[in-house]
């Protein structure tokens, strides 16, 4: 998956919108530079009603701390209301500390209270 531009970030939404009995996503993603902003109103705005319904897990892989890669980590938390845990690994090129970005994480508004961010340390 690449978050930094625009026909994988809306492949991923279509995904999520045609897998409404999903429950857990893995996604790998490539290093890469964001060309695209897709924020959080730009996210928020593809999603639909019943999109997540089941999802539980999300592992999230190679993370960079992108702008891209943080909206879309909020809009699940804020979402799927059936989430349990959300995994993080980083990969080589951070934006931004680990301290920094899982504070930001621990910000975040979540539809699900039993939900859990785990922070798995790098992607090996």
């Amino acid at each position: 998956m690449d978050f930094c531009e625009l026909p994988p970030i809306l492949t991923i939404f279509c995904l999520l919108r045609n897998a409404p009995n999903l429950e857990k996503l893995k996604i790998m993603i490539t290093d890469n530079e964001q060309k695209v902003e897709a924020n959080g109103v730009f996210q928020n705005a593809q999603w639909t009603g019943g999109m997540c319904a089941n999802l539980q897990i999300v592992q999230m892989a190679r993370i960079s701390w992108l702008p891209n890669e943080m909206s879309f980590i909020e809009l699940i938390l804020s979402k799927a209301s059936l989430l349990r845990t959300i995994s993080v690994t980083h990969g080589e090129k951070c934006l931004m500390s680990n301290e920094d970005a899982l504070s930001e994480l621990l910000k975040y508004k979540r539809a699900s209270p039993q939900a859990q961010i785990l922070f798995k340390g790098k992607c090996s």
